[in-house]
């Protein structure tokens, strides 16, 4: 029976069989254990009718070959190259996806602060001109006209009798008082600015 690679250790592989036989029939080397690729040519005809009726023994007899171990040699290392690039790209690729996340995190973050000095320079803008001395002044002369208008529908009130002496007099002397301060300081501000115009600020 040919031996497989399943076999004791004791057993004698189908290619050494195929050897020892062909040793004892021509007394030396065959050509094919030099080229390490067997000729079929030079095995006897039991030697083949064996190879074909065994595909165990065919499987054995070809795994046995030199080239073709060395061709799977080959192959198991560029399995494992493909295995490791494999991992190395999958490992890239994790990393990729957690630069973009925080890339898509980072802009995010970026655009809201954005916003958010956008808003502040809009107050800071609307303060600066509320602020503005001369948006001030503008302020003061409006109120000092608000309150000379209301000195004169107290006289109009009184004359026309809706209200007595003394409302008239409390209700005119506080919007005059009014007046008067909104007045003055429209006046020094005025006079501030007027300064500071000639001082080129």
């Amino acid at each position: 029976m040919p031996t497989t690679r399943n076999s004791s250790k004791q057993a004698v592989s189908p290619q050494t069989q195929l050897q020892d036989n062909r040793r004892i029939a021509g007394g030396g080397l065959e050509p094919e254990e030099e080229g390490n690729m067997p000729n079929l040519s030079t095995l006897s005809l039991d030697e083949l009718k064996q190879l074909d009726r065994d595909p165990e023994f065919f499987d054995d007899f070809i795994e046995e070959m030199s080239v073709v171990q060395h061709l799977n040699e080959e192959l198991d290392s560029m399995m494992n190259q493909v295995e490791n690039i494999s991992r190395e790209n999958e490992s890239k690729g994790s990393h990729l996806v957690e630069l973009k996340r925080r890339l898509s995190d980072d802009y995010t973050a970026l655009k809201t602060l954005g916003e958010k000095c956008d808003q502040l320079n809009k107050k800071y803008l609307k303060k600066s001109e509320e602020y503005a001395p001369q948006h001030i002044r503008e302020l003061l002369q409006i109120a000092a006209s608000n309150a000379d208008a209301d000195c004169d529908r107290h006289v109009e009130h009184f004359l026309n009798g809706k209200i007595d002496v003394q409302t008239f007099l409390n209700t005119y002397q506080s919007s005059k008082k009014i007046s008067a301060e909104r007045k003055a300081k429209e006046e020094r501000l005025g006079t501030q600015l007027s300064a500071l115009e000639r001082a080129g600020i």
